[in-house]
């Protein structure tokens, strides 16, 4: 069947483990962040902790573990539980972590949560972060459009409408991926003729491609405000990186091509450790996924479903 096609012509910024330059600016057709708990294009959620809060978080499909402000910590007593290695986009990264006897929020009810601690700064604001450590098993609904919002809910079962809310999506825009570190979801994409893997990450803002993918897919310089090619990343604990802006020719994703896709390019630490180094690879941000009305993100079944 031929696939749906969707143009992006501008440069937006990156999110969480995006941009950490100012200024920002903002795609003519980016996705509408208007409802009023999302944080800077950053889709989040209203978590309890300890049965106190609600805070909010974000929703991070890429991250293998949550997180949690240091001052917020501190303000719920949380006890220490030593340190651990944490792998962020830039880099391994020793950090804190404290104990909380309950996380909840939505069809996540989670005990005995180890948190790793950080300032707000790499939160950009926020009170923390969700990750696969807590999400694994459960299914991620994303509604973008008037009031974007995020439903966290138990898996379908086999023989269930795929459809969410009564809105059946096509079956042509149902992919099936593999899934690593935690419930991490890695589904096949292709960039011109090039097979790529692509991870969804609902941490990021913007997409973040690999050189491997650039370089095979032909993507070009993608010139920014302030008359350069140069960004930077940053990492939920405030290190950062440098990325190149560039422009991808075309994306095709389950029946879907995606056409002059703006990207951050780098060869980050996290594709070496999910062993992508040196293969075509991409992370798949909020820029792109907010081009669809509603997304599925199903870490149990290992499905992306997207509706246009």
């Amino acid at each position: 069947m031929p696939g749906l096609k969707l143009t992006r012509r501008t440069m937006a910024v990156a999110g969480l483990f995006g941009l950490a330059c100012p200024p920002p600016c903002r795609a003519q057709d980016a996705p509408t962040f208007s409802s009023s708990d999302q944080r800077q294009g950053l889709l989040t959620v209203p978590v309890t902790i300890n049965d106190r809060g609600p805070y909010a978080f974000a929703i991070d499909s890429a991250a293998n573990t949550s997180v949690v402000a240091r001052d917020l910590a501190a303000g719920l007593e949380l006890p220490d539980a030593g340190e651990v290695t944490m792998h962020t986009l830039v880099a391994d990264e020793r950090a804190p972590t404290v104990r909380a006897e309950r996380v909840r929020t939505g069809a996540l009810n989670a005990r005995d949560v180890r948190l790793v601690v950080t300032g707000r700064e790499g939160l950009l604001g926020l009170d923390g972060l969700l990750g696969t450590d807590l999400l694994a098993g459960l299914r991620l609904v994303l509604h973008f459009g008037r009031r974007t919002h995020v439903d966290i809910t138990r898996p379908r079962r086999w023989g269930d409408s795929v459809g969410d809310d009564g809105q059946r999506l096509k079956a042509g825009d149902a992919a099936t991926g593999e899934q690593r570190f935690n419930g991490l979801l890695m589904v096949d994409a292709t960039a011109r003729t090039v097979p790529c893997k692509v991870i969804l990450d609902t941490g990021a803002r913007m997409t973040v491609i690999n050189t491997a993918l650039a370089r095979q897919a032909g993507a070009q310089p993608l010139i920014l405000p302030d008359g350069t090619t140069l960004s930077r990343v940053l990492s939920p604990t405030g290190r950062d990186a440098a990325a190149q802006a560039m422009l991808l020719p075309e994306l095709r994703l389950s029946g879907v091509i995606l056409t002059r896709v703006p990207v951050l390019v780098g060869d980050f630490h996290t594709f070496a450790i999910w062993g992508l180094a040196d293969r075509p690879a991409a992370l798949m941000g909020v820029d792109l996924l907010g081009l669809f009305r509603t997304v599925i993100i199903d870490l149990k079944r290992g499905e992306l479903l997207l509706d246009p």
